[in-house]
């Protein structure tokens, strides 16, 4: 009763007396928990709506059946289907196929044996399929069943066509039947396609060939058993899954994604305390004499204590209120350019499927009470161990400066040693030991500047004091003097601004970094006169297959000197989900090779051709923990192939962070049956006019086909990795709203709390402008301070960040690039901001508290 009475006498009064800092601490708060729930339903979203389309399009199928080789054989089905305990088997085909009539807009098709197999009556109910004629879908190869949404989309009905740009070129599909609105009919916006599995394997050239089978087992089957019989008949050329273990493949795909935008929100939720903590602990400063008076007519401390952190705690739990609704819009504003991002980079998502979980609902509000109340009780500790009388006093000293150099400095010291030890594990260590220790580094390097910034502060101080000991101008005086005089409160101050600036410059570091080296790499390794894909627009390994029919109708076409095809496919090594690259070892050798780590192309080029030896990604490497001379096994249709190492090369874009292994593009063809490509590089004749050749290509194409120059190619990349980068600079942007903030927040309080001594200053003499001027100089330099500090833990963190960090998660050798440009001007504008935040609060107090209006 006693605690609720003094919550009713002094916190109420207390919070509806100064709402601004009110609003900064549950604002404080709020952001941290909806950076941090806003990014953990992005992550959540794309993975779950990839997880969604894959039980989608499995339905009742307990077991899944993926080729490790990139093809699995059609005539697996029947061995399938003839195990025991199994009760069905049904092949697939899928891809994204693009439209000639909208090439930027793609179609899901899905070829399967619809009418015949048991496995798609759930996904495909007969009564949602209005097929006029089964006998004629069948008997025609150009027969496909479109969606009803789609269809009223595109004005189309039953017997219409729609052209589509198939492997070898623009085909006519018939429109011979609707699919009503199924679970599976909503995927990807309804633009899904379904065709008879052998049509759909002559449209794709893939004759004899499937993505992989779906298995229903019957009942009282064991799966694990089913599982583990299929997987020795069918040998290590495929794998046996569940349908929520490709789920976790995707989150494997997205880790260094994920990985990135987790970290981002962890550290806005440091900043967050902060901020919290500085709101704080200048409430209950400002209130130390009602609490000293309370405490001299008998209230214990440990109840004023408890009063504050129940304050404390109440403006947490509203702040987490908010920053759950702020972090739903937040996750809803990011997902669909993280979704964009993914589906032009890694693999195809649709972000539409939003799915929000509870575990992060309550993890993020866990966090947001736990750093609101942590930073409470270091405030309020600070602030009560001050004795009663020194409280009592009318201008008491600063709360606990007296203590800054005996526990601040060692806990900063200890939390930069911390984060230094955490630098050295080992490659190879799981990916969630890795993001802790990401988190861990980062949150140190952070609190340990913070700590270490009230002694900071305590230098500067003295040191501008002796430097303006000599100086008439009072302005620059009073600002010396008053530097130093309360350097716990003031490093409050600069250790705000320090984080933000510090999370803020990490990250410009990473996405300038990343920026310069994926773009150096796609300038130096894709450099060709023209390049041609299909679809649209630029997309790294989601473009569309084009088929050796495309790649001869270019070589034809006058002025044309090569056709260099780039091929991926993906395959699995070992446990490890890999990409397969097919490349002309004679057109690399004459357009400028490989980035090359360890080997030599020239040296490597034999044995590449005659399918003894293969080129691995440096990082792939790095994660295997091979060289050059190691031995190899890969996984092809016709059985295992063993290989030696001839080398290592630079790879960024052309297998994402999972890696890969370079083979000539003959033994793609002979030992993995597969003579498509992703991309076409063209080089001309010497002297040819590239609009000309390009004007000719696009002529011979037709609509479906994107013809680039090699700087428009680069420029797509460019757009590409925009849209990727994008998510990241608004996390910058979250950042450095969060320590803007702060950065009012913390100087507006600490000069409304000055009231008083402005108050004496001035009744003894000292012009008010001359006292506004002062501040304005003292809390200029503590926002320059405090983002120099910022900057340089930032810089220290994003070196770490590209020289270690990404190096374990991706195995990449990330060159450091600063943003120097964007550092500064970062310090310009705390500084600024800093010094405007704190001048009109004080200009005005002090004005107020002298009772006058124009006093200079």
């Amino acid at each position: 009763m006693l605690t609720l009475r003094l919550l009713r006498a002094l916190s109420v009064p207390n919070v509806l007396a100064h709402p601004a800092r009110t609003l900064v601490t549950i604002v404080g708060v709020a952001l941290g928990v909806a950076a941090f729930l806003g990014i953990a339903n992005v992550n959540g979203w794309v993975v779950a709506s990839f997880e969604d389309s894959l039980t989608t399009i499995a339905g009742e199928s307990q077991l899944e059946i993926d080729p490790t080789a990139g093809t699995l054989a059609e005539d697996a089905i029947a061995r399938v289907a003839e195990a025991p305990g199994v009760r069905a088997a049904a092949g697939m085909l899928e891809t994204f196929i693009p439209l000639v009539d909208g090439p930027a807009e793609s179609l899901y098709l899905l070829g399967i044996d619809f009418l015949g197999s048991p496995v798609w009556r759930a996904q495909f109910p007969r009564d949602a399929l209005d097929i006029p004629d089964e006998l004629v879908f069948i008997s025609r190869p150009d027969s496909v069943v479109v969606t009803r949404a789609f269809a009223a989309r595109r004005a189309l009905h039953l017997g219409d066509s729609i052209r589509v740009v198939a492997p070898d070129g623009e085909r006519t599909l018939q429109v011979r039947g609707l699919l009503d609105d199924v679970s599976t009919a909503r995927l990807f916006g309804g633009a899904v396609a379904i065709m008879d599995l052998p049509a759909a394997m002559r449209l794709l050239r893939r004759e004899g060939a499937v993505d992989r089978i779906l298995v229903t087992l019957s009942d009282d089957t064991d799966r694990d058993v089913v599982r583990e019989r299929l997987a020795a008949t069918l040998g290590p050329a495929v794998e046996v899954t569940t349908p929520e273990g490709r789920g976790e493949q995707a989150e494997k795909l997205l880790a260094s994604l994920r990985v990135m935008l987790a970290t981002a929100s962890f550290l806005a939720l440091v900043v967050g305390g902060f901020i919290v903590y500085h709101t704080v602990a200048v409430a209950v400063s400002q209130r130390r004499r009602q609490f000293a008076l309370a405490n001299a007519v008998g209230i214990p401390r440990q109840v004023l204590r408890r009063v504050c952190m129940l304050e404390t705690l109440g403006l947490a739990a509203v702040g987490v209120v908010g920053g759950l609704a702020l972090g739903h819009a937040l996750g809803a504003l990011v997902a669909p350019l993280v979704g964009t991002a993914a589906s032009e980079i890694w693999l195809r998502v649709d972000a539409a499927q939003h799915a929000q979980s509870l575990r992060d609902v309550v993890i993020a509000s866990a966090m947001g009470v736990a750093a609101a109340l942590v930073a409470g009780v270091l405030a309020i500790r600070l602030t009560f161990r001050a004795p009663t009388v020194e409280a009592l006093r009318p201008v008491g000293a600063a709360t606990g400066d007296e203590d800054v150099r005996r526990w601040m400095i060692p806990i900063g010291i200890t939390g930069v040693a911390g984060g230094v030890a955490l630098a050295a594990l080992p490659p190879g260590v799981p990916a969630s030991v890795v993001i802790a220790a990401v988190d861990g580094v980062d949150a140190a390097g952070i609190v340990g500047a913070a700590c270490l910034a009230p002694a900071l502060v305590l230098g500067a101080g003295w040191l501008l004091h002796r430097a303006t000991s000599s100086t008439r101008r009072l302005p620059l005086r009073l600002a010396a003097i008053h530097l130093a005089r309360a350097p716990a409160r003031s490093g409050a101050t600069v250790a705000t601004i320090a984080a933000a600036l510090g999370i803020a410059s990490a990250l410009a570091i990473l996405v300038e970094s990343f920026q310069g080296a994926y773009l150096q790499w796609v300038e130096q390794h894709f450099a060709a006169d023209l390049f041609v894909g299909s679809g649209g627009r630029v997309r790294l390994l989601a473009g569309p297959p084009i088929g050796p029919g495309v790649t001869d109708v270019i070589r034809s076409i006058d002025g044309v000197a090569s056709v260099e095809p780039f091929r991926v496919i993906r395959i699995r090594l070992g446990d490890r989900t890999v990409f397969l690259q097919g490349i002309s070892v004679a057109d690399r050798l004459a357009r400028g090779g490989l980035p090359m780590v360890e080997g030599t192309l020239e040296a490597a080029a034999a044995d590449l051709e005659n399918g003894t030896a293969v080129l691995l990604s440096d990082n792939l490497a790095y994660r295997l923990q091979l060289h050059a001379g190691d031995r190899l096994e890969l996984p092809t249709p016709t059985g295992p192939l063993a290989v030696r190492v001839a080398g290592t090369f630079v790879d960024f874009l052309g297998s994402l962070d999972l890696g890969a292994v370079a083979v000539a593009d003959g033994v793609l063809r002979s030992r993995w049956h597969d003579d498509a490509a992703n991309l076409l590089r063209v080089w001309l004749v010497p002297g040819t006019t590239v609009a000309a050749v390009r004007q000719r290509v696009m002529e011979q194409l037709g609509v479906g086909y994107f013809v680039l120059t090699g700087r428009d190619f680069v420029d797509g990349v460019r757009g590409v990795l925009g849209r990727f980068f994008r998510v990241a600079w608004l996390l910058i942007v979250v950042s450095t709203f969060i320590g803007a903030i702060g950065i009012v927040n913390t100087q507006v309080a600490a000069m409304l709390d000055r009231t008083r001594a402005n108050a004496m200053l001035h009744t003894i003499g000292i012009p008010v402008r001359a006292i506004a001027r002062s501040v304005l100089l003292e809390c200029g330099f503590l926002g320059a301070l405090g983002a120099g500090i910022g900057v340089a833990v930032g810089t220290v963190l994003g070196a770490d960040l590209m020289t270690w960090s990404i190096r374990l998660l991706t195995g990449w050798r990330i060159p450091l690039r600063l943003p120097y440009g964007q550092l500064v001007v970062g310090v310009v504008a705390a500084a600024m901001m800093s010094a405007v935040a704190g001048y009109v609060p004080a200009r005005a107090a002090t004005r107020l508290s002298t009772g006058t209006r124009s006093v200079d």
